[in-house]
């Protein structure tokens, strides 16, 4: 559902935008990443992986310097591996008890990086991150000789609603004209993602990015 209204949005901003915001200065289009995810001092043994969707503006200064910003409407972070712990209530803890949990985080998330790219072509971007929770999910999992378990835990009470971080890495731009981004980046936080824990729990992720422009090839026919 959240893919299928992500992308309704972007077809219409597309139809509105695409052709006037798709120039040699700036570049607007999909932003698609896969990544993974893990939390300080959670004690999860696994990263989380997802897939994350939204739109990116591109705006070139020159050859060389470059911002870049991405609205991600379906974003999400986490870990996996997470210790089970106590429900509050016995015949839950009975089923749970030794089991793993699997944090999903949903957030509303604008990364800002300033680029600079060498002939217009590799770049090292870095800049700040602000996210705005959406959901939050515990999701134990247990395996019983009668079948799998799956309880899911809504936490969004014990996440902070604001997260502050960073995003940094390297990408390329490549085709003909040099309008589809391709990159690695890192975003970690600052703030402490979760209220009531001991420490501080913060976010860090690792993703596999492209920036893919719409109405592009459109907006250049009508320059020829």
């Amino acid at each position: 559902m959240a893919v299928a209204t992500v992308s309704q949005g972007q077809v219409i901003m597309s139809l509105i935008f695409g052709d006037k915001l798709n120039n040699e200065d700036n570049l607007f289009g999909i932003h698609l990443d896969y990544s993974w995810n893990n939390m300080s001092l959670s004690g999860a043994q696994n990263p989380l992986k997802s897939f994350n969707l939204g739109l990116f503006y591109t705006h070139k200064f020159d050859e060389n310097w470059h911002l870049n910003l991405d609205l991600m409407a379906k974003y999400q972070r986490g870990a996996a591996g997470i210790a089970a712990y106590d429900l509050d209530d016995p015949s839950l803890n009975t089923f749970y008890a030794g089991s793993e949990v699997t944090r999903r985080i949903n957030y509303f998330s604008i990364p800002a990086t300033l680029r600079y790219a060498v002939q217009g072509t590799y770049f090292v971007e870095l800049g700040p991150q602000i996210s705005f929770r959406l959901k939050a999910t515990d999701v134990f999992e247990a395996d019983l000789s009668q079948g799998d378990l799956q309880l899911d835990v809504d936490i969004r009470d014990q996440v902070q609603r604001f997260d502050f971080g960073f995003a940094t890495g390297i990408g390329m731009y490549i085709g003909k004209d040099k309008v589809n981004a391709f990159g690695l980046r890192y975003q970690g936080g600052f703030s402490d993602a979760m209220k009531n824990l001991a420490g501080k729990q913060t976010h860090s992720q690792l993703a596999i990015y492209a920036n893919l422009p719409i109405g592009r090839g459109k907006s250049q026919a009508a320059e020829h």
